[in-house]
């Protein structure tokens, strides 16, 4: 049966959810140095709208990251004969990911509505040690997600070399940053939007292949 328009476009969703991470990275405005706790309300007031906006990045990747799990898990689906294994796996890392960026925007929302509405500077400064370190809740699902997608991918062929083996890397760092050990958070923070743009360009090639083979063989008989 040939793909819907929806489904085609089902692996791009990764790419939109690496340039929101870029996005909400880049118009955050809560502090004026890298640093936990150093949070401040006039910082906050002065960058709300850029502030909201980082928020809204997060809920766009959350939601996109939901479509990502589905078009993972179908390709890796489509590669194992039996049971199904990596598939269910990766799906359910990339679930606990979404549960992660649901976790950062209520830190987020408490740090604007703390700032703007309280002008609390105190209450700011612990939100902020929190808010810091928000994104490591992610670690666990980006962990999983990352090994079975790279293994996954691996066994059925259904993905290059060159890239499963630095995604079974990248979750295996990802899992010590998570754990404390450096520097494992901060390398898969960095990378994690370049790999679900490469990953969208690769799914959505082998998609169009798995495709048009599927037509060819429905064709010849």
């Amino acid at each position: 049966m040939p793909r819907n328009t929806f489904e085609s476009l089902l692996p791009y969703s990764g790419a939109v959810a690496g340039l929101c991470w870029i996005g909400q990275s880049a118009l955050q405005r809560t502090s004026t140095r890298d640093a936990p706790g150093a949070a401040t309300t006039s910082v906050v007031r002065d960058n709300l709208a850029t502030n909201y906006a980082s928020v809204a990045c997060l809920v766009l990747m959350g939601m996109s990251l939901l479509i990502f799990a589905t078009a993972v898990r179908n390709l890796l689906r489509s590669g194992e004969p039996g049971e199904a294994t990596f598939s269910h796996i990766a799906y359910g890392g990339w679930l606990v990911v979404v549960a992660g960026i649901s976790q950062m925007v209520t830190w987020n929302w408490g740090l604007i509505n703390g700032a703007a509405v309280a002008a609390d500077d105190a209450a700011l400064k612990a939100l902020s040690y929190v808010h810091f370190f928000g994104w490591a809740g992610m670690g666990i699902g980006l962990a999983t997600a990352f090994i079975a997608t790279g293994l996954g991918g691996h066994r059925g062929a259904l993905l290059p070399k060159w890239f499963t083996i630095p995604t079974i890397i990248l979750g295996a760092l990802g899992a010590l940053g998570t754990a404390g050990i450096p520097p494992g958070g901060f390398v898969t923070y960095l990378l994690l939007p370049l790999w679900l743009i490469a990953a969208s360009i690769l799914m959505a090639r082998q998609q169009r292949a798995h495709t048009t083979t599927t037509h060819a063989v429905n064709i010849t008989t």
